[in-house]
């Protein structure tokens, strides 16, 4: 093949408390529609977030078993958007100041060693569900502030079984680290692929797709081998790769494009001033 594939991937892993990010509500998967909520995860004009201290340990834990450096000063961010099971018109998150950056995961693949870099993990809160039925929409905030760990991997995958089998050995470190139950059925692990394709010999990244909420790791490496060949096929053909965000259909084997990709500026992040720095000593 004349082409190279580039692949990055971003894992969301629902941290094992009993509580939510910012407030006491159950984090329980099987309770009823709006059953696990208050005025602070549903975004209430005056409620205040405080944050669950559990959340913390556990992102130290996950960033030394992944070999990176805990930062002694990280902040909470705004991520502004609007979408309706988004309450509050923006998400907590963390941006220029993660609490964990540059590490690694090693793990087999036919025998031969792997090293994928790690960028960053960060804390963030979960939203909420939307299900359509025909001509009208429900939201269910139950998960909304759910606390959740994002673990962003280096662009280092150059095929599609390579990101499936990291998937499974972070998956294996999480679960025996008592971090996360990764019941990718129900949402507790999932992941986004960053993909794009480059004629061998360049040094220059293609453009970049990213295929959102992939829950399983069969489709995890299928979603991948499908859109690196779409793209080829567009570059053969003469188009161009538009950046975007699109979604995997697992029944027909194929990525649909679900909008326009946006970059950090259109989120316009900005420290949350509800709540303050987190300081790790190094004792903690």
């Amino acid at each position: 093949m004349d082409y190279e594939l580039i692949v990055g991937l971003e894992v969301h892993a629902q941290v094992l408390t009993e509580t939510k990010l910012f407030c006491d509500c159950p984090t329980y998967f099987n309770s009823g529609d709006n059953e696990n909520t208050c005025p602070v995860c549903t975004g209430m004009p005056g409620a205040l977030p405080v944050l669950n201290k559990k959340v913390v340990d556990y992102a130290i834990l996950t960033g030394l078993a992944l070999n990176c450096e805990i930062r002694e000063h990280n902040v909470f961010a705004r991520k502004n958007y609007f979408y309706p099971d988004l309450p509050k018109g923006y998400q907590i998150s963390q941006f220029d100041d993660p609490i964990c950056v540059k590490g690694k995961l090693t793990f087999l693949l036919d025998g031969v060693e792997n090293t994928i870099g790690i960028t960053r993990i960060h804390m963030e809160e979960d939203a909420g569900k939307s299900t359509h039925h025909g001509d009208f929409s429900l939201i269910n905030l139950n998960r909304s502030s759910v606390p959740l760990l994002e673990i962003v991997s280096e662009p280092d995958f150059r095929s599609a079984k390579q990101a499936a089998e990291y998937m499974r050995y972070l998956r294996q470190t999480l679960l025996y680290l008592g971090v996360c139950d990764g019941n990718m059925d129900e949402g507790s692990l999932r992941c986004d692929a960053n993909v794009s394709v480059r004629k061998k010999g360049e040094t220059k990244f293609g453009t970049r797709v990213e295929i959102k909420n992939i829950n399983s790791f069969r489709f995890v490496e299928k979603a991948i081998e499908y859109e690196m060949g779409r793209q080829i096929d567009l570059i053969e053909q003469g188009e161009k790769i538009v950046q975007e965000t699109r979604l995997y259909d697992p029944d027909k084997n194929r990525t649909m494009s679900m909008r326009s990709k946006e970059e950090a500026h259109d989120y316009r992040y900005f420290p949350d001033p509800d709540l303050l720095p987190v300081s790790v000593s190094a004792d903690w």
